[in-house]
């Protein structure tokens, strides 16, 4: 039997199982063999399915290099909320990546139409894309962390229900003292307010009116005394995007800890991708008793620490794009998945009936 499985012999390098055999020799007394360690399945395909792991999440933080002033927006959905008083369901916010300007608008549907009607008349996300040199990426798959507006629906949430209070009707009324707010409160990570970097001023209050920059306008000496004002402006860009890159570091720093570098897959490579099953008690299936991660897919393309993948049955069709902490290396060509992952998209649309608001259904995810 020792013969035959010389392998469980090898010596251990990592943290393995440690064995001890004894060998019954009958009346004699039995023959003691050293301790050895025995190799852990690293590769076993129910192991890495079902079993939970300890490790850091994979993906080191991704820190972007501050672009010019509403050169890359980040946009979201938010909802659905009780409808409103004017029929209003979803909120849509778009921050501009540099200056954290934060612009809200009140939906009643969350479609790509109104969305694109409300972003300038149905062109910037639509028919100007392919004639301007626009790019519309999308986020990886259950990795919210990608798009910077999540930051924002953080400081939304509370200061809606605030304003509410028990009034949830007329939350549609309140985004604008919200946008007020957030843009007129200084960011930590530059340093200044949002409308301070958009505008080059603070806003001002219905108080501050009388005082405003509309009387330096109409004053004949308008240029020589906005220049000075412009090159202190000019100078002010500079020292916030030295500011904005200390920040970043800080907390790549700290974030960094908590997660270990990613490993690179090259494209046509297997891999198991982390699952998120639901309980379904009309199947009888409960989410405890599914696999954490599901396999056979195969890696398409590298986008950063995202990958692009597909189905082995159709390796030409991408079924989305996963962060690298969501993939398990894995060489198992040999099974189905258990729960087939499907391609992302627009949510299908329902027949409307009377009464109906919206064409799709209601448990569609708020998220572009």
């Amino acid at each position: 039997m020792l013969e035959s499985f010389q392998n469980v012999f090898e010596p251990g390098g990592e943290a393995t199982n440690i064995l001890e055999h004894h060998i019954n020799t009958g009346n004699s007394s039995p023959i003691s063999v050293p301790p050895y360690r025995m190799s852990p399945v690293k590769n076993c395909p129910d192991c890495i399915k079902y079993k939970a792991s300890n490790q850091k999440p994979s993906g080191l933080l991704q820190t972007p290099v501050p672009a010019q002033r509403f050169e890359t927006l980040a946009i979201d959905l938010f909802g659905p909320l009780p409808e409103s008083k004017d029929g209003k369901r979803w909120i849509l916010i778009t921050e501009d990546c540099t200056t954290k300007c934060v612009e809200l608008f009140a939906l009643p549907n969350a479609t790509a139409k109104e969305c694109a009607i409300t972003l300038i008349e149905e062109v910037l996300l639509s028919d100007a894309t392919n004639m301007l040199p626009i790019k519309h990426p999308s986020i990886p798959v259950y990795h919210p962390q990608a798009n910077p507006v999540e930051r924002k629906n953080r400081d939304l949430k509370p200061r809606l229900a605030i304003l509410v209070q028990e009034k949830h009707d007329c939350w549609s009324e309140k985004p604008p003292f919200i946008r007020f707010a957030l843009n007129t409160a200084k960011c930590e990570t530059t340093g200044q307010t949002a409308t301070f970097l958009n505008f080059g001023r603070e806003l001002r209050n219905p108080s501050e009116v009388v005082n405003d920059i509309r009387v330096l306008i109409q004053n004949d000496n308008f240029v020589p005394e906005i220049t000075p004002y412009l090159k202190k402006f000019a100078k002010f860009s500079t020292q916030i995007r030295e500011v904005v890159e200390e920040q970043q570091d800080s907390r790549k720093f700290y974030a960094n800890k908590k997660r270990k570098t990613a490993p690179t897959y090259q494209p046509g490579e297997h891999v198991f991708v982390a699952s998120h099953p639901l309980s379904n008690a009309a199947q009888g299936r409960s989410a405890k008793l599914m696999p954490r991660r599901d396999d056979p897919y195969v890696i398409l393309t590298q986008r950063s620490p995202s990958y692009e993948i597909a189905s082995l049955d159709n390796p030409g069709e991408p079924l989305g794009v996963y962060h690298t902490s969501a993939l398990t290396p894995g060489n198992n060509d040999k099974v189905k998945p258990f729960i087939p992952l499907c391609k992302r998209g627009r949510p299908p649309k329902v027949p409307q009936t009377p009464g109906s608001s919206s064409g799709l259904r209601r448990n569609q995810r708020g998220r572009m």
